[in-house]
């Protein structure tokens, strides 16, 4: 089903890059900082596992495609270092890191040429994490773990950006439809994360 689902996400986007193409195109670099955070659903075991505020610093590059001129469309290819922190009782704080390929489609408009503004979903495909939280886990669950994250999981993105001296200043809002972290624990409960953050980024036209 989520195949079906990626796969007629994809035709759409390509469907309404077509229209965008005939108004002109433009391919490019970007790079950036961004400032992650989980928030948790520990069900029962709130008293054991809680969310914490920590904010993880990770960076993210990539390349862009840009469809149209006042109205376009914006897909992006992004390699994204994330990270969160949950709190643990009688572990304490467990940080951890993990790197996604984030795909955002996004639907913007320019601003006097100078300012734009855009949103969008992003699909999120999951390459690497580290082994902190799997660890950490292993005490609320009787079976093996072997991934922590899931592999793939939908969310979104809105933000305003300005030009100055040819390049793109962007900064966003991102955050999860979907969970990141989807596990049965001990007794049936649920244990679920979502991300949420910002990003700060610079791009530049290279086509």
């Amino acid at each position: 089903m989520r195949k079906i689902t990626v796969l007629s996400f994809f035709t759409f986007v390509c469907l309404v890059s077509n229209t965008f193409a005939q108004k002109g195109f433009q391919l490019g670099i970007k790079g950036g900082v961004s400032f992650n955070q989980v928030t948790t659903d520990a069900g029962s075991l709130s008293k054991n596992i809680s969310q914490s505020l920590d904010t993880k610093t990770g960076y993210l590059l990539g390349i862009y495609g840009r469809f149209g001129t006042k109205f376009y469309i914006q897909p992006e290819i992004l390699l994204a270092q994330k990270g969160g922190t949950i709190d643990i009782q009688n572990i304490g704080k467990v940080r951890f890191t993990y790197s996604d390929i984030d795909v955002p489609i996004l639907i913007g408009i320019r601003v006097l040429n100078i300012f734009h503004i855009n949103a969008g979903p992003v699909a999120t495909f999951k390459i690497k994490e580290d082994e902190n939280l799997k660890d950490a886990l292993k005490g609320y669950t009787s079976s093996s773990l072997n991934d922590a994250l899931s592999k793939s999981s939908f969310g979104y993105q809105l933000g305003v950006g300005v030009k100055l001296l040819g390049f793109d200043i962007d900064l966003r809002k991102t955050g999860s439809l979907s969970e990141i972290t989807m596990l049965n624990l001990q007794n049936n409960v649920q244990f679920s994360q979502k991300a949420t953050g910002w990003q700060l980024t610079l791009t530049h036209k290279i086509l």
